[in-house]
């Protein structure tokens, strides 16, 4: 009786099991770190700037130089109102990029040596955020002598490599082993695009300083487009860019009250895009915040218009008039002065009256050897005269 009973029981246990719906429990969604980091718009990102060119001294469409560069802007997404961070010379531009603020530079300073500089030495950056988040990060320095090196040295300047301005990366060892060399001997990249070429390798954020000459600042544009007709082409054909999800970026530093050259490029970017609505440096980070889902650092970054717009499957801003050249000042006073000059003589020719007749004055006495007052009378009557 009792083994019927529970056959009865084990029927019964069967069949409601049958019919419940089955449920499975699904593991916690694991937490990325790292290389596996997915971003929005791109999962690594490749950042270069180069040195105080405006747009029009390198896009061939509006009189610049810069051929492989204009081939560039050409084939991928090109911002063709980009106003830096609205301020120069080179290093608030650095910080813009990497800090939200310029905290009041308007020179090139060394680390946490002026007021504006040691504002910046305890300020939050974008390294602080990218490793809150999980995610790594690397800068790479052409020229530079060592690690994490505060003074300038040859081709190699401490303000264009800004995470040395920052009293948490400049004063950790661990972090300081993340600002490298870009290469073994002067002008290479070699470290940089060895570490291209393997996701287990690059890092989630990378950033690239080229030495001062490669980069415009101290040497011409066609130096500069040769370098990176040179590299470019190395980092788009590298593994990371072929078989992930990799976006590069290339801007300059500052212009001067004109736009300047920023391009986004690789499989990610859109094709033939071109967008002239107003973006600055503080886009940028909106756009890296953006992507990994970051906290801003500043007011700048947090209302500046992220640039979306650039990746596949993104909606356009709608703007899109192509650069133009401002007049060339030399022009400018080519025609001015030659037109200045005619203005005057004219002037002065409209100003011409002739000399009113007169007799000559009486003599009077005079002390010896003093000379004598000229008056109109003495100046001859029938005389053109000028009244200026």
């Amino acid at each position: 009786m009792i083994r019927a009973i529970l056959v009865v029981l084990l029927l019964l246990t069967v069949g409601v099991a049958a019919s419940t719906p089955s449920r499975r429990t699904m593991p916690a969604p694991a937490v990325l770190t790292g290389s596996a980091a997915p971003g929005a718009f791109f999962d690594y990102v490749l950042v270069i700037v180069m040195e105080n060119h405006n747009i029009c001294d390198l896009l061939a469409s509006c009189g610049g130089t810069a051929t492989y560069l204009s081939g560039l802007a050409g084939s991928y997404g090109v911002a063709t109102k980009e106003m830096y961070c609205h301020v120069n010379p080179s290093l608030p531009n650095y910080l813009c990029l990497t800090s939200g603020s310029d905290f009041g530079c308007t020179a090139d300073p060394g680390p946490n040596s002026t007021t504006c500089t040691k504002t910046a030495w305890g300020a939050t950056n974008i390294v602080d955020r990218l490793e809150a988040a999980g995610l790594t990060w690397k800068g790479y320095m052409e020229d530079m002598p060592s690690s994490c090196y505060a003074t300038d040295s040859g081709n190699y300047v401490v303000h264009h490599n800004p995470f040395m301005y920052y009293s948490d990366i400049a004063s950790d060892a661990t972090r300081c082993a993340r600002d490298v060399p870009a290469g073994p001997s002067i002008g290479s990249d070699a470290t940089l695009l060895a570490d291209l070429g393997s996701a287990s390798t690059a890092s989630n954020f990378m950033w690239l300083t080229p030495n001062k000459c490669n980069d415009m600042h101290s040497c011409s544009i066609h130096q500069g487009d040769t370098y990176m007709s040179g590299l470019v082409p190395k980092i788009l054909d590298s593994t990371l860019f072929k078989t992930t999800r990799a976006a590069l970026f290339v801007t300059y530093d500052e212009g001067y009250d004109q736009p300047v050259y920023t391009v986004w490029a690789g499989s990610l970017a859109k094709t033939g895009y071109l967008s002239s609505f107003a973006y600055d440096h503080f886009s940028f980070l909106s756009t890296v915040e953006a992507n990994w889902n970051l906290a801003s650092l500043t007011p700048n970054d947090r209302d500046a218009p992220n640039m979306a717009e650039f990746f596949m499957g993104q909606r356009s801003r709608g703007d899109s008039t192509p650069p133009t050249a401002p007049f060339p000042l030399g022009i400018v006073l080519g025609i001015a002065i030659p037109v200045a000059a005619v203005a005057i003589v004219a002037f002065l020719l409209l100003r011409r009256r002739k000399g009113t007749k007169g007799s000559p004055a009486k003599p009077g006495p005079s002390e010896p050897g003093s000379a004598k007052s000229p008056t109109r009378g003495d100046e001859g009557a029938d005389e053109d005269e000028w009244e200026l």
